[in-house]
């Protein structure tokens, strides 16, 4: 069961809405965006994609959604995300637990919230798992610990989608794959900087002002110093301002899709060479593009597993018995997204499935205890803890 809120901001006029995709579970998980021209329409469907990752991990949360028809370079934007997070309050306090989306970051939110008087943004997931105050904040800590160039909470999605680009390659027989990334906000970022941590070359990067590649890959470190929403063509000192579309022609074998949604025509599907698609983004493929770059034999991850990351990591924050260390979390992400990857090519080549069709199978047939906790449950995680307790993980 699907349910829509409205919301009417007051002094502008603008519209917003929260959609609970599903009422049954403790809490309900999604982010907050603000994009232009943005409907109830387009967060009923995300709300149903979150829905698809929660199952696919196998844990008791329902998907949700939230956000502002609201240009995000508006300059009276974080006076309206706050009076927004003002109207959620009683949802906040309750059952759903928000996460940053298009259009918004996590330290954002979580400092608008906080001058609203609302504790956190995820206190829903206090109430869900049965928390103390002093246990739940010492492991929502955890997501501002800093960990290299960025905390954890700006890592854990592109982190997540970085460990599913380098488990699909190796699906594909491409042990040390070359990687194009499309979009470099707060997905790509921090999914460049995972991959460059295990010395993937990464020879093109492209955003919404331009490209730039490099077949000897780039430097992603020095990229990554400047200010995040810096237009790609100018992270690279003297770099020329290349279309943004250059980066489907770059010389690399998994394409990564880190921004925006249907990012690939028709006409450039028919074109594209890599071997492996990795989506991150919700909506990156249209179905029809995806069906297309399938049937021409190319290995691609769908959105609702490319994009699990900060679902994954909920679970790899508060699933453990003990609060976990900031580096915990993400060899969870690393270790939960190759036995994913894993599971999900193993059901695809018994049932004769796409990846995407074995993760639907996956997400249908998952159990759901509506009344247990959100978070602690999914056999994944399950098979972390057996490992170390044993010897070791991946």
């Amino acid at each position: 069961m699907t349910q829509v809120i409205g919301y009417r901001d007051a002094e502008t006029g603008g519209s917003g809405w929260l959609v609970f995709d599903g009422l049954d579970c403790r809490i309900a998980a999604g982010g907050c965006r603000v994009q232009r021209g943005l409907t109830a329409g387009t967060l009923t469907m995300l709300a149903g994609r979150m829905t698809l990752k929660e199952r696919l991990l196998g844990i008791n949360v329902d998907g949700a959604k939230c956000g502002l028809d609201l240009d995000p370079r508006d300059p009276g934007k974080a006076a309206a995300v706050r009076r927004f997070l003002r109207f959620l309050r009683p949802h906040l306090a309750t059952r759903f637990s928000m996460g940053c989306d298009m259009g918004t970051r996590w330290a954002e939110l979580e400092g608008l919230a906080r001058a609203e008087g609302i504790w956190s943004i995820k206190h829903a997931v206090k109430t869900g798992q049965g928390l103390s105050d002093d246990e739940f904040f010492a492991r929502l800590r955890t997501l501002e610990a800093p960990l290299g160039m960025m905390t954890v909470g700006q890592r854990r999605a592109g982190h997540a989608l970085a460990q599913a680009a380098l488990a699909a390659a190796g699906l594909a027989g491409i042990p040390a794959p070359r990687c194009a990334l499309q979009g470099f906000g707060n997905l790509g970022r921090a999914a460049a900087y995972s991959l460059a941590e295990e010395g993937v070359r990464i020879t093109a990067v492209a955003d919404e002002y331009g490209c730039v590649t490099d077949p000897a890959g780039l430097d992603v470190t020095r990229m990554l110093a400047t200010r995040h929403g810096t237009p790609v063509p100018l992270t690279v000192p003297g770099a020329h301002r290349r279309p943004g579309a250059e980066v489907f022609d770059a010389p690399a074998d998994v394409l990564l899709l880190a921004a925006g949604e249907r990012a690939v025509s028709a006409e450039r599907a028919a074109r594209l060479r890599f071997p492996v698609v990795v989506v991150g983004a919700n909506y990156g493929l249209s179905p029809e593009v995806e069906r297309s770059l399938v049937g021409a034999g190319t290995l691609v991850v769908p959105d609702f597993v490319g994009g699990v990351g900060g679902s994954a990591s909920m679970e790899a924050l508060f699933g453990p018995a003990r609060p976990p260390a900031p580096a915990d979390v993400l060899d969870g992400l690393t270790a939960m997204m190759h036995q994913i990857m894993a599971h999900l090519a193993g059901v695809a080549r018994q049932g004769g499935l796409s990846l995407r069709g074995a993760a639907e199978k996956v997400a249908a047939e998952a159990p759901v205890s509506p009344g247990d906790r959100p978070y602690g449950g999914s056999p994944y995680l399950a098979e972390i803890s057996l490992a170390r307790a044993v010897g070791g993980v991946r």
